[in-house]
């Protein structure tokens, strides 16, 4: 008799092992499922998510794997079926199987939605907290999300250990209705003891809790830390930031917090190189170095060298308190300028104070002293400058959208004789994607300067003409001459230009068509035409980065200017 049994149960275990591997061989080489399946569902009140569809192995069995291997399945999927009706208010909801030639059949009887009749919360949560309302259909979704919600929403405000204390759904199968019920336990309102900083290798710990802003005593609210982490991954120094409240070793209602960061280089060497046919070779190079006092002190050290231009230069800052985004320190620099419009050598310096916004973004007050030699005359100046940049790109070297802004104001007080004006300069350049085979980048300049005090020198007055300006032209060409043959300026200028860069996501390289526009007033009122040039060119990417060619011809061109202009940039391109 035993025998007997051992030889049934032993064959029964076969044919279900069989049964499993002829199923998996099934459904691994069935066909997937299509929205069209939901359609074997009869009766539902509601159409079935594709989610759902994708869960049910009946609809993936090919037409020859029988009946009975359907109805097994079947039997299964349909309780899936009857679980998410259940979940969707319909808490009486049935499901009955058909086979019918081969193919699976769920007949739904959902019966009556449910609804919530009423919901107690203790303590009364607040009035902005999204809750259940009477009157709604009790939907399990809803449900589990308005209670994480809610448990989260005391977190967040600094209870740490609230938890509910009791959580229930009452329901009334006579009216097809719920009661909710939910009681949460806050506990205490948690304060930071102290401050830990991990990650700190390059910089002062204190620098990193300086940034972030915190402060033992404040209430470890989740916005505070997300404030706090947004400081730090805004300041440069900083790649990444994470802080959290270390509840296993908190005391009583005191809560160290623990500050993880990711450090970034804290020596940075970073060039150009370029050539022009007005300007020739040019190459300008910058280094910065944040190792002074572990941070706390930072200097740069830059220089440039063309045909037309060349300087040297160095700052010095440091972080202003109580916040680290600010910064105070001290500029000098020499510059040497050689154009078709400016032959002059200046020696420029002054303490600054500096207010970072995000990562590139920054407002600067200066004090502003100037020696400038030009033409054999001495200007010497000394006054306010308000310097804005705000740049929102993304792409990288090559911006796929965004923006930026640059803007300057100076108010120089020549101190060596009469002499004041006001000297402004602001351009911005626009990036914009309509398809994926072209990107398009305006953008546009202004510049005015105000004649306060006396006659504005050489040295203030605007001048165009160049790569940054109008290509085409030499830089700083345009523009009546003066009697040694160099554009004499003006009191306002204007430029604009467009770039069409074509196939901006290829590999090797990207064809670039583009057009310039400017205008130089030598006075207010004063008629003068505008000069045009349009020009192509081509991005050829590099493992030094982009490297961007350019011919520009100038379409109104005067009898000083050449034919065209050749640029080469690597670098910044734009």
């Amino acid at each position: 008799m035993y025998w007997w049994i051992a030889v049934i149960k032993s064959t029964n275990n076969h044919i279900l092992a069989l049964q499993t591997i002829v199923l998996g061989l099934l459904l691994t080489y069935s066909p997937p499922v299509l929205a069209g399946d939901a359609g074997h569902i009869l009766d539902s009140p509601i159409t079935a998510p594709d989610s759902l569809l994708k869960k049910m192995d009946t609809l993936r069995l090919k037409a020859s794997a029988g009946s009975a291997i359907v109805g097994y399945v079947a039997k299964q999927d349909s309780l899936l079926i009857r679980q998410w009706l259940r979940s969707e208010g319909y808490l009486d909801a049935k499901v009955a199987v058909l086979i019918e030639e081969g193919k699976a059949i769920w007949r739904v009887n959902a019966g009556k939605l449910w609804h919530i009749r009423l919901i107690n919360i203790k303590p009364e949560p607040d009035s902005r907290m999204p809750v259940p309302l009477s009157g709604e259909a009790f939907v399990s979704a809803n449900y589990e999300n308005a209670k994480t919600a809610l448990h989260w929403s005391w977190r967040d405000r600094g209870y740490l250990k609230a938890e509910f204390s009791k959580a229930v759904v009452i329901p009334d199968a006579q009216n097809k209705q719920v009661d909710i019920i939910w009681e949460i336990n806050p506990g205490p309102l948690f304060y930071i003891s102290d401050i830990h900083v991990e990650g700190a290798r390059q910089y002062a710990a204190e620098l990193a809790v300086k940034i972030s802003r915190l402060k033992p005593g404040l209430v470890p609210a989740q916005q505070r830390l997300h404030e706090a982490m947004q400081h730090l991954a805004d300041d440069s120094r900083y790649q990444h930031a994470m802080i959290v409240p270390d509840l296993q070793h908190a005391t009583g209602n005191q809560v160290p917090v623990r500050i993880t960061v990711t450090e970034a280089g804290w020596r940075k060497l970073s060039g150009d190189a370029g050539f022009s046919t007005d300007a020739g070779f040019g190459l300008a190079a910058a280094w910065v170095d944040r190792s002074l006092m572990q941070g706390n002190i930072e200097y740069a050290l830059r220089g440039e060298a063309s045909r037309t231009a060349s300087g040297i230069g160095g700052t010095l800052k440091r972080p202003a308190w109580p916040a680290a985004n600010q910064q105070v320190g001290m500029n000098i620099d020499y510059y040497r300028a050689d154009s078709d419009g400016r032959r002059y050598d200046s020696v420029s310096g002054g303490p600054f104070w500096q207010w970072n916004f995000h990562h590139t973004d920054y407002l600067r007050l200066s004090l502003q002293a100037e020696n400038v030699r030009e033409e054999g005359i001495g200007l010497i100046t000394l006054g306010p400058r308000v310097d804005v940049h705000f740049s929102r790109e993304s792409g990288g070297m090559l911006p796929s959208r965004g923006w930026r802004v640059n803007a300057g104001v100076g108010l120089p007080l020549r101190v060596n004789s009469t002499g004041l004006w006001t000297v402004m300069n602001v351009s911005g350049r626009l990036f914009y994607q309509p398809v994926d085979w072209a990107l398009l980048s305006p953008r546009v300049g202004y510049g005015r300067t105000l004649n306060l005090q006396g006659t504005v020198p050489k040295t203030y007055r605007q001048f165009a003409g160049g790569a940054t300006s109008v290509r085409g032209f030499a830089l700083d060409s345009l523009g009546s001459t003066g009697i040694d043959g160099l554009a004499t300026g003006g009191l306002m200028k204007a430029f604009g230009g467009v770039d069409l860069v074509l196939m901006p996501s290829a590999e090797r390289f990207s064809p670039v068509l583009f057009g310039d526009v400017a205008k130089i007033w030598q006075a207010i009122g004063s008629k003068t035409q505008p000069v045009w040039s349009v020009g192509a060119g081509m991005i050829i990417q590099t493992p030094a980065g982009p490297l961007r060619l350019d011919l520009a011809l100038p379409l109104n061109r005067r009898t000083q200017d050449a034919r065209f202009q050749f640029y080469l940039t690597l670098g910044d391109i734009f």
